[in-house]
């Protein structure tokens, strides 16, 4: 049995009012922001492939869309402002460590 839940992160942030907390994600990223975001998930997260997340997990998450004319662009996941997790179209999913209790 599989047990995948999204959880928060185990360090709080220290500064809320400088991290955004309680506010909207940004939707409105340019191009080379989104970039830098997806690389850092790629270069900290780690390849799950489509099973690792439940559907209802990342319905408790926001999402950004890649600026871009793509019909099917990458999708950064966020919860609570962190990054959790990116969709690579007929790829699957790259995870943050830490923010997906694996236990199986």
């Amino acid at each position: 049995m599989f047990d995948n839940r999204i959880v928060a992160q185990a360090t709080p942030d220290v500064n809320l009012a400088a991290s955004g907390a309680g506010q909207e994600p940004l939707q409105d990223l340019t191009a080379a922001q989104f970039a830098d975001l997806y690389a850092y998930i790629c270069e900290a997260g780690t390849f799950a492939g489509f099973s690792a997340v439940p559907w209802e997990e990342l319905g408790m998450c926001s999402v950004i869309h890649e600026p871009t004319e793509e019909p099917e662009g990458l999708r950064i996941y966020l919860r609570d402002n962190w990054p959790v997790a990116v969709l690579e179209y007929d790829v699957g999913y790259r995870l943050m460590p830490g923010m997906i209790a694996h236990r199986w």
